[in-house]
Order: C-alpha cells, then sequence, then structure tokens
C-alpha cells in the first residue's frame, strides 16, 4: 500500500451548534496539522472531539442540520461547497459508530465499496483490497458476513475500508474502543507505518497510552481548545489530565502518590527512579494482599461442557466451556478479538442457546426458562447500548424493564428513580436516549438493566464509548454494586479495568476456556498471557520489573512501596 502523501490541514474559527442544542458543540476551535503529521484529539465524552472529525471531512455542516461557522482548508483547498463524496477522497474517516459504516454482505466487498464507487479498475482495487486486509490482520476472513464478526474485527474491518482508497488525511474517531490488546498495538504498528509515508492523521482517543506516540496533542474542553501541546508535556502532568478527562499513565500518577517530583512515562524509567533513590517492594505489606480470602457463595450459573457453532461457521464460537459462576463474584472475562467472550455471555441469560451441553441458572435449564425470566436473574448489557435502547425517552427505556417483569405503577417509579441515581442519570428522564452520547446512552442502558434488579449483571465492555474518568467511574459503580451483593460479570479489554477491579478471570482462546484463576494469578503468568494476546498493567511490569509479586493498581503499589529505612506498617501516599 503505498498511499498518498500528506496534505495539511487547516481549520480556523469552527463552531458549531447542533439543531436544537442549548450551547455550541463547538466554540471558536482552530487547529492546524502539517503534512504528514499524527496528532491525538482528546478530552470529556461530549468535549466536541466527534464534532471537530466531522467538520473535517465536510460531515458538518453538509449533512448534519445546526449552525456552522468557520473555515477548513485541506492541502490549502477550502472544502466548503464541495461533496462530501468528493471530500472523503482525500479524507478518509472512522466514525465512532463504526459499526454504521458497515453495508456489505461479505467481509471483502466491504473494503471494495468505496473503491468501486470511485471507478477503480478491477486489478487494482483487488490488489488494494487485499493489502487493507492484510494490514489489520482480516485477510483470512474474506468471505465472512460482517454481522457474525466480533466487535474488534467490525471495527478493523471499517478501517480496512478507510485505508483501501489510500487518501491522505486520516481521521480516526476512537479507533481502538472495541480492540484487544494486542489491537491496539497492532494499530499502533499501523499508524507508525502510516506515518512514516507521510499520511496525515488526527486520532480522537481516550487512550493516554496510546497517545504517547503522537507528535502533538490536541484536548477540548467544553467545545474550546484546551490544549494544544507535546504529549509529553500533557502526559507528565496528572492534575491537568484528569480536568480534561484523561485518565492519568500509571507511571506519573504512581509517583505523584508517593510525593516524588519525577514523573517518569516508561517502565523502564520509573523502575530506574524508585532504584536510584533506594525505593524497594515490603514483602510483608505485599503479602497481605490477598491476606483475606473472599467468602465462597452458592453457584448462580453453571455451564457444563458447552459447545455452541454459528450457521456456516468453520469452528465452533464456544467449545466443551465448564465453569461455574458463584454469588457475588466480580469476574472478568479476557481474550483475543473473536474468541469466544461476548458468545458466552450471550449464553448466562438465554440468548443463545447451546448447541451442545447444558446452562443452568439457579438450578434451572435456560432451554426451560424464558428470556424474560432470565431476566429477573441476569441482566445483560452489550458491547453496543444501541442494541437494546428503543424507547423516546430516558425514563420510558429505563421502565420498561420492571413493568415488563410486572411489577406495580409505584414500585416501577421507585425502581426508575434508584438506577437514575446510581448512573447519575437522575433529572434526565425526559431526554431522548438517541441524542445522547454513546457514553451517555450506556449509562442508560445500564440504568435499564438495574431497574429489573438483577442477582447477576453481565456487561459487554463498560468503558467503551467513555472518557477516562467516565471509565473509572463506572467501574467503581460497579464495584459498588457488587459490594451491595450483585454478582458482575464483565468483559473487558481494559487492561487496568480487569486487574484492579475484578478477582477471577476466565481467559478465553479461540472458543476454549484456558484459564479459570484469580486475577493477580492470571497476570502474573507471561506464557498464558502472550498466548492469549493479553498484556499486563503497567505498574504490574513495574513490581516485576523491581522483583516482587504483580501488583494489580496504583494503590497496591503505593501500599507496598518503601523508601530505604521504612519499615512495614500503614499505606503510603
Amino acid at each position: 500500500m503505498t498511499g498518498t502523501p500528506g496534505e495539511p490541514v487547516q481549520a480556523r474559527g469552527l463552531e458549531f451548534t447542533y439543531r436544537g442544542g442549548e450551547r455550541p458543540a463547538l466554540r471558536d476551535v482552530s487547529l492546524h496539522l502539517e503534512a504528514g503529521e499524527l496528532a491525538f484529539l482528546m478530552g470529556r465524552t461530549g468535549a466536541g472531539k466527534s464534532t471537530l472529525c466531522l467538520c473535517l471531512n465536510g460531515v458538518i455542516p453538509a449533512m448534519q442540520p445546526g449552525r456552522f461557522a468557520g473555515e477548513v482548508r485541506i492541502g490549502g483547498e477550502r472544502i466548503s461547497g464541495r461533496p462530501v463524496y468528493e471530500v472523503a477522497r482525500q479524507v478518509g474517516m472512522l466514525f465512532q459508530d463504526f459499526e454504521a459504516q458497515l453495508l456489505a454482505s461479505d467481509v471483502e466487498r466491504e473494503v471494495a465499496f468505496g473503491l468501486e464507487n470511485a471507478g477503480m479498475p478491477r486489478e487494482e482495487m483487488h490488489r488494494r483490497v487485499a493489502e487493507a486486509l492484510e494490514m489489520v490482520g482480516l485477510e483470512g476472513l474474506r468471505g465472512r458476513d460482517p454481522a457474525t464478526l466480533s466487535g474488534g474485527q467490525k471495527q478493523r474491518l471499517a478501517l480496512a475500508a478507510v485505508l483501501a482508497p489510500q487518501p491522505s488525511v486520516l481521521v480516526l474517531d476512537e479507533p481502538t474502543t472495541d480492540l484487544d490488546p494486542m489491537g491496539k498495538r497492532e494499530l499502533a504498528r499501523i499508524l507508525a507505518e502510516l506515518s512514516g509515508r507521510g499520511v496525515t492523521m488526527l486520532i480522537a482517543e481516550h487512550e493516554a497510552t496510546d497517545a504517547l506516540g503522537a507528535e502533538s496533542i490536541v484536548a477540548l474542553k467544553g467545545g474550546e481548545a484546551a490544549f494544544d501541546g507535546a504529549p509529553t508535556e500533557l502526559l507528565r502532568d496528572p492534575p491537568a489530565c484528569r480536568e480534561l478527562g484523561v485518565l492519568p499513565l500509571q507511571m506519573p500518577e504512581l509517583f505523584e502518590r508517593l510525593g516524588l517530583q519525577e514523573r517518569p512515562l516508561t517502565l523502564e524509567d520509573a523502575a530506574a527512579a524508585l532504584q536510584a533513590k533506594g525505593w524497594h517492594l515490603d514483602e510483608a505489606e505485599c503479602e497481605q494482599l490477598d491476606a483475606q480470602a473472599e467468602a465462597e457463595g452458592e453457584p448462580l450459573i453453571e455451564l457444563d461442557q458447552v459447545t455452541f457453532s454459528y450457521p456456516g461457521a468453520g469452528r465452533p464460537a464456544l467449545e466443551d466451556v465448564t465453569l461455574a459462576v458463584d454469588e457475588g463474584e466480580f469476574l472478568v472475562i479476557l481474550g483475543e478479538n473473536g474468541s469466544g467472550k461476548s458468545t458466552l455471555a450471550k449464553h448466562l441469560n438465554g440468548l443463545l442457546s447451546p448447541t451442545s451441553g447444558t446452562v443452568r441458572v439457579a438450578g434451572t435449564e435456560t432451554r426451560e426458562t424464558s428470556v424474560r425470566e432470565l431476566a429477573g436473574w441476569v441482566g445483560y448489557l452489550f458491547q453496543n447500548p444501541d442494541h437494546q435502547i428503543f424507547a423516546s425517552t430516558v425514563a420510558e427505556e429505563v421502565a420498561f424493564g420492571p413493568r415488563n417483569l410486572g411489577a406495580s405503577r409505584r414500585e416501577v417509579e421507585e425502581r426508575v428513580a434508584r438506577a437514575l441515581e446510581l448512573t447519575e442519570l437522575s433529572g434526565w428522564e425526559e431526554r431522548d436516549p438517541f441524542v445522547l452520547t454513546k457514553g451517555e446512552r450506556q449509562r442508560v442502558a445500564l440504568a435499564s438493566v438495574l431497574a429489573c434488579r438483577p442477582r447477576v449483571i453481565v456487561f459487554d465492555e463498560p468503558t467503551t464509548g467513555l472518557d477516562g474518568l467516565q471509565q473509572r467511574a463506572m467501574m467503581d459503580l460497579l464495584r459498588r454494586l457488587n459490594a451491595e451483593g450483585h454478582t458482575i460479570i464483565v468483559i473487558t479489554h481494559c487492561t487496568w479495568a480487569a486487574a484492579e477491579y475484578a478477582r477471577r478471570a476466565l481467559v478465553l482462546d479461540e472458543g476454549r476456556l484456558v484459564a479459570d484463576r484469580p486475577v493477580r494469578e492470571v497476570f502474573a503468568d507471561q506464557e498464558l498471557l502472550a498466548r492469549t494476546g493479553q498484556v499486563r498493567p503497567a505498574v504490574a511490569e513495574l513490581s516485576r520489573a523491581l522483583g516482587g509479586p504483580t501488583l494489580l493498581s496504583v494503590d497496591e503499589a503505593a501500599r507496598c512501596l518503601r523508601p530505604d529505612g521504612r519499615d512495614g506498617g500503614g499505606g503510603h501516599g
């Protein structure tokens, strides 16, 4: 894939207010990217990142009603007045809702669609399709129906379709939300390769780690530009990151907690700085981390030799899976894209029935129980909240479940109020869910599940679409629900969240359950992590580098690290 040389991108005085909006989504925002520059766009959910991205390829104002002002130039030429399809040949765009970009009946046709519309010769088109699929690691899925792919595979496919026309500018709106850890590393490699070829790129992203490879960061706050500079300048400053809704990197945050002046960005620099100052891990404190064993509850969900195959698929999506989930657990399901995580989760509430084997919830086989009855036991939140939201107001959406389960009018009102309070949506009762951000729709979906008061909550990717601080708030909410008695099962590619919040991990590999262990043991097993495409959080790598056990969070590291001459006892920082 040779690619087209990049072009400079200039935006001046951009302002946009959506039709019916109470305030501008963008307010006097200017942006300048040099040809071939790789820049990251960051900020809170709702700060205006997606709106800015849509301005750069002309969708705003051409296809989005609202009040617009300012100008955008690509390669020195104004895009105002040009058809969007024409601008798209210069500016390739991966939307935040990448599934909305998929429309073909098989993978190869999806990537070829834009090339066919441009009238490209067949031989050249075949070459570009092959190169794009190889670049994103989907060359083996050419004949698959996109609807049968995992969320991460769909995201890769949408990216391949954007790359195939070889635009001179790429705008990617949260391209890693559904990618597994190795997929994120692979995307970083692709971006570096494209940057080396001179493609100009703007990446809207919440993950601070990904932004380390950029040449610049632009951050928005409340629709206005709040930062424009080098990544190291922002990412070494945890308070500034929090102010902008960016989850701080673990190494600078740890040094902040320890009261040290340095703010190292890498594991190597952090380990060297601590060793030079004589800091060490207190052995007695480390041993206390797992001293209090969790009391085991009764099994709520049991799978016995479960195998499941999708029609027409070459191999089973699940194969001979046996496990039990006890009441009160906080459990995480890990694995690469396409490993069977979502398929497994959909067996837990009867959305799917096993091809062979049995699934029991509260002692009853799911085959013998209706999905309606199971909803009172197991609440399920989809990877994409739009797959379960349908009502015209937030209140109606949240009320649907308990009303359908036969709750009285007064009880429905009480449950809705409580669920909205828990998800910080009180006062949003009359808002339209479909005009909310993806992260806000995620919370509406969670509220609708909570209103049913299930014993078990299964959440497929709870942090997707959320900014850094919202990610932590969502995980804190799940921890509180777990403390109140809910059994929590989370599917996630978010390594730090899995390590910090869950107590037990299931690891899937090509449909098989290859590990069922405490989370600390899983993240200590480098061979398992490498084989299943998982990575340790930075703080776990640091603790191993310092010769200690696998620590799972900044809190644990701050508790266990001691300067020379200080004995154990009590936390630090």
